[in-house]
C-alpha cells in the first residue's frame, strides 16, 4: 500500500501510465550492470517454445530465483531496481556530501537519509514530534472544527477524507486546474469494503485487528481500541460504497465534473470550499473540478451522520496510518504484520537503508537523480535510445497507416498525434529546485513533513499557470518509464536505460525485445482504450469517427475476453476491464518493436548468434525482461488493484496472438499457447 503521499492522488497516477544546483558533488566513477543479453541458463527446455514460451525463456531462473523474504514478488525489475540502490548507495554515503555546507542539496540528502536510518533516535523521540496532532484532534468540538484540522492537514500534503492534486486540465491541457476526488481509504482499493467471500470477510477482520492494535500502541485500553477500529472499518466502507470503482476509474470523464464554488457548497452544504480554497492559498480560485459527486454528496451527510467522536478516532488513526514508516519500530513491527505480511505476502522488511533511499527519492529525488546520472548515464546512451524511438515512430506510423478496419480521417488525426509526441530520455534538461525545503537533523519525521508541506506547495503553485513542459514525472534513477495523454509525451528514466533493458554493447535484436517493447508500450499508451480518447494536443476530445471507435471497440472486447478467460491464482481470474489499457499497450507494442527492428536491421545480414535466429534473440530478449516470481498474497493483490497483467501473462498474452513469433518457432498449427490462426487479434 502506497503511504507516502505529497499531492499525488490516484487521478494522477491514471494520467502518468507507467510500465512503472548547489553543493553538488562530483561522482564519476562508473558502476557496472547487473547483466548482459540474453541468458540461456535461465532457459526450460523440457519446455517447448510453442507449449508455454514464458516457461521456456525463463523456468530455471524461477527455479532458481526465489522470491526474497523481504518482497512480495522477484523479477528482473527487482533485479535493476536493487542495482540503483546500490549506486544510490555509494553516492549517499560519498565521503563528500557528509561535509557539505549548510543548505546544499548534498546535506539536505545526508541529513534526511541519515536520519532515516537513526532508528534510536526515532525510538527516542517516542510519540512528542505527534503530540501537537494529537491535541489538536482531541480539541475537535464540532463540524467546523473537523472541518478545519482536516484542510490543514491537505495545506500539508496530507490527503485526510479525500484527495486533491494540481494536475493539467483534461480538457484545455496548457494550464493547471485543482482536481478533488474521492479518498479517505486505508485498505488498497474500494472492493476490499464491498466483496463478501470469505477471504474478504477475514481480511476485513484482519484489518480490524490492526487498527486496533495501533491504537493500543497509542496508549488506548483494548476494549475500546477495539470499538475505535470497528468505528473507523464502518466510516471507511461508507465511504467505499459511494466511491468509483478501479474499472470506472479508468474512464477520466468520471474524474472531470468542473463546479463553481457555490455548485460545490450545493453538493457539500456543510464544507465551505472558498474557506478550503482560501487556507489552501487558492482565494482567487472561482472553479475546481468535484468528482465523483456521489462520493462528496456521501461525505457531506456522514458529517452530520458520524458522531464526532468517531471523526475524531478516524482522523487519529489516518494521522498514525500514514506516519507508521516513520515511528518508533513497535509501530513500524506492527504495520509491516499487516500490509506486508498479510496484504504483501512478505516475511521480512526491507533492509533499513533501502528505505531510506526510498524517502530521499520521494523528497529530494531529483537531487540524487543529479549524482546517479553522473555514474550510469554516458551520453552516448541517450543518442542510442533516441534511434530506437526514432525507429519505433516510423514502424508506429506505418501500422497505423496500413491498418484495414480505420477510415482515413481517423488515420489522419492518429498520425497527428503520433508526429506530436514529446519525449524525455534519461534526465531533466532542468534540474529541480529544492531550496525553500528545510531538512535538518531534528525529528526525522519532521523532516518527511516538511517535504510533503513542500511538494504540496509547489503542486498547488501551479493552478492556473500555463504548464512546465520540462517537469518529470519521475525521478531519472527510477527504473520504470511512463506515457501521460495530457502531455502526449514518452518518458524513459536513465533507471530503465540500464542493462538488461538497454545495452549499446549488446546487438540490436535483443536491445528492440526488452527496451524496444518497453519504448512501444508507451507509445501504444497513446492509442489506448484511454489514450485515444485524447488528442495530439493533450487534450480530452474523442477525434475518431463513430464507426472507427466502435471497430475499435469490437477488438478490444476481445482482447478483454481473452484476459478475462486467463485465471492468475487458485480461482481468481484476471480483470480483463481493469488490465486493458495495459495489455493493448504490451501486445501493439511489441509488435511496433518488432516493425522497428526490422528497420534497424535492413540491408544487414541475419547472424545466427548462440544458435539463435535474430527473431528468435527478440522474443527471448522481450520474454525474459517479464520473469518473476510471485507470492500467493501478492499475486492477488495484484490481480485484484492492479491494472498491469500478471507478468506471466504479459509474454502469453500477446505472443499468442502473433503470426510472427509463431513462425520464429515453427508454432504454425502446434502448441499449446497459440491462439487459433483465426482468432488471433490485432488492433494496432
Amino acid at each position: 500500500m502506497l503511504r507516502i503521499t505529497t499531492g499525488l492522488t490516484a487521478l494522477a497516477v491514471l494520467m502518468v501510465v507507467a510500465l512503472v544546483g548547489c553543493g553538488q558533488v562530483e561522482t564519476t566513477e562508473r558502476i557496472e550492470p547487473v547483466a548482459r543479453g540474453i541468458d540461456q541458463a535461465n532457459f526450460d527446455t523440457t519446455y517447448q517454445p510453442c507449449q508455454d514460451f514464458y516457461q521456456y525463456a525463463n523456468g530455471n531462473w524461477l527455479k532458481n530465483n526465489p522470491v526474497p523474504e523481504e518482497y512480495g514478488s522477484w523479477s528482473l525489475m527487482h533485479e535493476v531496481y536493487e542495482n540503483n540502490n546500490d549506486i544510490q548507495k555509494k553516492i549517499v554515503n560519498d565521503d563528500a556530501l557528509q561535509s557539505a555546507p549548510e543548505g546544499s542539496i548534498a546535506q539536505k540528502i545526508t541529513d534526511l537519509y541519515r536520519g532515516a536510518l537513526d532508528t534510536v533516535a526515532i525510538d527516542a523521540a517516542g510519540l512528542a514530534p505527534l503530540e501537537g496532532d494529537f491535541e489538536k484532534i482531541a480539541a475537535i468540538a464540532s463540524i467546523k472544527d473537523l472541518q478545519d484540522v482536516i484542510t490543514a492537514y491537505h495545506v500539508e500534503g496530507i490527503n485526510m477524507l479525500f484527495d486533491l492534486t494540481a494536475m493539467q486540465d483534461l480538457v484545455n491541457s496548457e494550464q493547471v486546474m485543482l482536481y478533488i476526488t474521492q479518498g479517505g481509504l486505508g485498505l488498497p482499493d474500494r472492493d476490499y469494503y464491498t466483496r463478501d467471500g470469505e477471504a474478504d470477510i477475514t481480511l476485513r477482520g484482519q484489518y480490524v485487528d490492526h487498527v486496533a492494535a495501533m491504537f493500543v500502541l497509542l496508549g488506548d485500553d483494548k476494549a475500546s481500541a477495539r470499538l475505535q477500529a470497528e468505528s473507523i472499518l464502518a466510516i471507511e466502507t461508507q465511504l467505499a460504497e459511494k466511491s468509483l470503482t478501479n474499472v470506472e476509474s479508468r474512464d477520466l470523464a468520471n474524474w472531470h465534473k468542473i463546479n463553481t464554488i457555490d455548485e460545490a457548497n450545493g453538493v457539500t452544504p456543510n464544507l465551505s470550499w472558498g474557506e478550503y480554497l482560501a487556507e489552501l492559498g487558492l482565494q482567487e480560485l472561482e472553479s475546481f473540478s468535484l468528482a465523483p459527486n456521489k462520493f462528496f454528496v456521501e461525505m457531506n451527510k456522514m458529517f452530520e451522520d458520524v458522531s464526532l467522536d468517531d471523526w475524531k478516532n478516524y482522523l487519529r488513526w489516518h494521522l498514525v496510518n500514514i506516519s507508521t514508516p516513520y515511528m518508533p519500530m513497535e509501530f513500524d513491527r506492527q504495520d509491516f504484520a499487516f500490509n506486508g505480511v498479510i496484504l504483501g505476502g512478505r516475511k521480512e522488511q526491507q533492509d533499513r537503508w533501502k528505505r531510506a533511499l526510498t524517502r530521499v527519492n520521494t523528497f529530494l529525488g531529483e537531487g540524487l537523480g543529479k549524482l546517479y546520472v553522473e555514474r550510469v548515464f554516458p551520453p552516448e546512451s541517450k543518442t542510442k535510445a533516441l534511434e530506437m524511438i526514432n525507429n519505433l515512430k516510423t514502424a508506429l506510423g506505418a501500422r497505423l497507416s496500413n491498418l484495414e478496419w480505420m477510415s482515413d480521417e481517423t488515420k489522419v488525426k492518429a498520425l497527428e498525434k503520433l508526429d506530436a509526441f514529446g519525449q524525455k530520455i534519461g534526465y531533466p534538461d532542468k534540474w529541480r529546485d529544492y531550496s525553500s525545503l528545510k531538512i535538518d537533523k531534528g525529528y526525522h519525521i519532521d523532516n518527511i513533513r516538511r517535504g510533503r508541506a513542500f511538494e504540496m506547495r509547489r503542486n498547488l503553485d501551479k493552478i492556473g499557470k500555463p504548464v512546465d513542459p520540462t517537469e518529470w514525472g519521475m525521478t531519472p534513477q527510477t527504473s520504470n518509464a511512463y506515457y501521460t495523454p495530457l502531455k502526449n509525451e514518452i518518458v524513459f528514466p536513465a533507471g530503465m536505460l540500464q542493462p538488461p533493458y538497454f545495452d549499446g554493447e549488446i546487438d540490436d535484436a535483443v536491445n528492440y525485445g526488452a527496451m524496444g517493447a518497453v519504448m512501444g508500450h508507451e507509445m501504444l499508451h497513446g492509442f489506448d482504450d484511454k489514450g485515444s480518447h485524447f488528442n495530439k494536443d493533450g487534450n480530452m476530445e474523442d477525434w475518431w469517427t463513430d464507426e472507427d471507435r466502435a471497430k475499435f471497440e469490437e477488438r478490444t472486447a476481445m482482447l478483454v475476453k481473452q484476459f478475462n478467460d486467463y485465471i492468475a491464482v487458485d480461482d481468481l481470474h484476471v480483470n480483463g476491464e481493469l488490465t486493458l489499457g495495459e495489455n493493448i499497450a504490451d501486445m501493439g507494442g511489441l509488435r511496433v518493436a518488432y516493425d522497428a527492428l526490422q528497420l534497424a536491421s535492413a540491408g544487414k545480414e541475419d547472424p545466427v548468434i548462440d544458435g539463435l535466429t535474430r527473431d528468435q534473440r527478440f522474443f527471448l530478449s522481450f520474454a525474459q525482461i517479464w520473469r518473476a516470481n510471485t507470492t500467493t498474497e501478492a499475486l492477488k493483490l495484484r490481480v485484484q488493484s492492479d491494472p498491469h497483467s500478471p507478468r506471466h501473462l504479459r509474454v502469453l498474452g500477446p505472443l499468442s496472438n502473433m503470426d510472427e513469433f509463431a513462425a520464429a518457432f515453427g508454432c504454425e498449427g502446434a502448441g499449446d499457447m497459440m491462439r487459433p490462426a483465426e482468432e488471433r487479434i490485432k488492433i494496432w
